[in-house]
């Protein structure tokens, strides 16, 4: 009797007060249940006394029946305070269907708003239901008044996404993304005035099934097993709503079927009788001066939650497996001396015999850890890999630089070949000069310091530099990419004009030539004055032209550091940090499983191998690769500069979790051998798969250089990075 009475009073109590306190965001943000016009409670967000953030119908039901789609939307009943949380109850009913909801709201230690929801249904219907947990800033804003943030997604307005891309253009007002997509399940908002809402599945699942991984072309499929959601923002209002719904429709665009279409893929629960749905979500408000200082605390905030754990594994076994794939296909024909471009790590096949300079060739870049490796003592093979490294190296040598005829070799004839665009407007990348020229550079710092000095590759890597440096703007840009043989400029783009800087750099450390630095200074003040500055790094890849992706986060922070180490100009180390911090945003920081249903054999990611540290590469799709364990030591060089313990842990995930799909001695996951490993994955549909099992060099050199470069950086911390 007691209790009823007690429960009477509650109820009684909530319902003659208009408003309820539940807790503090910070010392001048409080959290707050408040009646709505139907006399039921919605929530608020104040500050200084001004609501933020509120939603009067706390409850979302969506309701898929016949093919029609309905909208229901209710406050909570009542609501009770127990061991320092509120649960808030409500219900919404649909026909003979009643869903049961129990909210529990409350405030972590940091001051984040966190729900754990819990959904019964009680009764039963032909066809689906989702439901959603919403604030609406308020604020009236329009898509590219606000800058958003989807880890790997999404930075900013609709600049630099494609069109057609989630977030781009053709698809404004409606943006929710499969949770599978993004490195974090998070999507922020960052408004003019520099305050900022941003949402997180704070205990996300992922589970699905072939039906839906492998399916994307299925606009509406109904499941028990899906428990992926998905985060948005609705600007279909004047005030957006941020949020999450379960489980993961995606609209307005949805990667489907390899395209991209504005179309939804809704996806949901049966309306059985019993079932029940349970998630978490957690919701953060702030003020940053900038955006960038917004998503990297906001990502971090989320890599706190996340926690994502070391997949440890043996480092020289990793080194000497990778090593062995590249010496065995190191191809002589006569005095040409290469490695292909492509080549199958699942049978013989292989592609044109072309050997290609930088970004996905990598020659000359395994040109240098074949002469690295060969100083290893445990390396039985040392004068074959050193002859073959220098066989490659004297074999593009053979290549004209100024202008450049090429950005390869045929191995069969010698002609001059270029990576990609042979069946278009041939073209020679900057991207690709600035990634070997520099590999060719580090090499003959290395030989030097052993008293070998190599002055035939130097001056070749000058002629280049000499050709480029007059086409470098006013303001310091460099063009993006030219005609072979001509010199004449194709794409005046100057966005990615980061990536003649380290080459520069060690130009000059070897010839003592300033000009070379001063010219690497300017297009680094250029880079940050134009995009940088804003948190925006662009055109890293050069197949998919000045977009935001991942390679140019980077690309920048190598650039950036390589000016910082030469000059000691603070200046280089804080951009460095907005560039890196960039960076990791494109990394996975949750489990994603690949579905139970799946056929083992079918499947390219392995059942149970964590994905943790694969990294998205570009905005307008969802795939994934190891790139960035190209990028373990320079993380490892932000720790040890900066002292902050995150880099220390970015660097340990980017050493050892970018292993996890790498064939080694006991794990071949139907590879070729150890040391054989796919060039990319997807997490998103179709997961666990990818558009072609390839393998090029770029591969193996990405994994070797984050490796030989920690061990040079510093032995001591290498030798405490790869102890489990």
């Amino acid at each position: 009797m007691r209790t009823k009475a007690l429960l009477v009073i509650m109820f009684f109590l909530s319902a003659c007060i208009s408003q309820k306190r539940i807790g503090r965001l910070s010392d001048d943000t409080g959290v707050y249940f408040k009646k709505n016009k139907q006399h039921n409670w919605g929530i608020s967000i104040k500050k200084d006394d001004h609501i933020v953030a509120l939603n009067e119908h706390p409850i979302t039901i969506e309701i898929a029946e016949n093919e029609e789609i309905k909208q229901l939307v209710a406050g909570y009943d009542s609501f009770s305070e127990d061991n320092h949380m509120v649960v808030a109850k409500g219900k919404i009913t649909y026909k003979k269907v009643l869903f049961d909801v129990k909210d529990q709201w409350r405030l972590d230690s940091s001051g984040f708003l966190i729900v754990n929801r819990s959904i019964t249904v009680r009764g039963d219907l032909e066809g689906g239901f989702m439901s959603g947990v919403q604030l609406t800033p308020n604020k009236s804003v329009t898509r590219d008044s606000v800058l958003l943030f989807a880890p790997g997604m999404i930075y900013g307005t609709t600049s630099n996404l494609p069109e057609w891309a989630i977030g781009g253009t053709k698809g404004k007002d409606f943006i929710r993304i499969r949770e599978d997509r993004l490195g974090a399940p998070l999507l922020g908002v960052y408004f003019q005035d520099g305050n900022s809402i941003a949402v997180l599945n704070s205990k996300p699942d992922g589970r699905t099934t072939k039906e839906d991984s492998r399916n994307p072309e299925n606009t509406l499929l109904i499941d028990n097993k899906f428990h992926f959601g998905a985060v948005g923002v609705d600007f279909n209002e004047k005030k957006p709503s941020v949020g999450y719904w379960y489980p993961g429709s995606e609209g307005e665009i949805s990667y489907r079927g390899g395209g991209k279409r504005a179309v939804w893929t809704k996806r949901y629960h049966p309306i059985q009788n019993g079932f029940e749905q349970h998630y978490e979500v957690s919701f953060s408000f702030g003020h940053d001066n900038r955006f960038d200082q917004y998503y990297s605390r906001t990502w971090r905030w989320a890599w706190s939650v996340l926690n994502p754990k070391v997949n440890y594994h043996d480092i020289d076994l990793v080194k000497r497996s990778i090593m062995h794939v590249l010496n065995d296909n190191v191809e002589n024909h006569g005095k040409l001396t290469g490695i292909r471009n492509f080549i199958s790590p699942v049978n013989d096949a292989k592609g044109e015999p072309y050997s290609i300079f930088g970004f996905t060739g990598k020659a000359i870049e395994t040109a240098n850890y074949m002469l690295q490796y060969a100083l290893d003592k445990n390396n039985p093979m040392s004068e074959t890999y050193r002859k073959k490294g220098e066989a490659i190296i004297e074999s593009f040598m053979a290549l004209k630089l100024d202008p450049p005829v090429g950005e390869g070799i045929n191995l069969l004839t010698g002609e001059p070949v270029v990576a990609i665009g042979r069946d278009r407007i041939k073209r020679v990348y900057l991207r690709s000069f600035g990634d070997d020229l520099k590999a060719l550079l580090k090499a003959v710092k290395r030989e030097r310091k052993l008293g070998i000095e190599h002055p035939e590759w130097l001056n070749w890597t000058r002629t280049f530099a000499d050709w480029l440096l007059p086409q470098q703007t006013a303001s310091g840009g460099f063009p993006r990419s030219w005609k072979p043989a001509t010199g004449e400029v194709i794409d005046h783009s100057p966005q990615s004009s980061y990536n003649a800087i380290p080459f520069l750099v060690l130009l000059t450390e070897l010839t003592g030539d300033n000009r070379y630095l001063e010219a690497a200074k300017r297009a680094g003040d250029f880079c940050w004055n134009t995009t940088h500055s804003k948190g925006l790094f662009i055109g890293g890849t050069i197949d998919n032209p000045n977009v935001l992706d991942k390679e140019a986060g980077t690309l920048s922070l190598e650039a950036y550091l390589s000016l910082f180490h030469h000059t000691s100009e603070r200046k280089w180390l804080d951009r460095a940090i907005v560039a890196g911090n960039f960076a990791e945003t494109w990394m996975y920081v949750w489990d994603i499983p690949m579905p139970a249903d799946e056929n083992d054999k079918e499947l390219y990611w392995e059942k149970g191998v964590s994905n943790i540290g694969l990294q998205l590469i570009s905005v307008g799709h969802s795939g994934a690769d190891e790139y960035m364990a190209f990028d373990a030591n320079e993380y490892a060089d932000l720790y040890l500069t900066t002292k902050d313990e995150h880099y220390y842990q970015v660097a340990m995930i980017l050493l050892h979790n970018t292993k996890a799909m790498l064939a080694l001695p006991g794990r071949e996951y139907g590879l070729k051998g150890p040391g054989w490993q796919q060039e990319h994955w997807s997490m998103a549909p179709g997961r666990g798969m990818a558009n072609i099992r390839g393998w090029l060099p770029w591969v193996a050199t990405s994994q070797l250089n984050g490796i030989f470069e920690l061990e040079d950086l510093n032995e001591d911390l290498y030798q405490k990075m790869i102890q489990k």
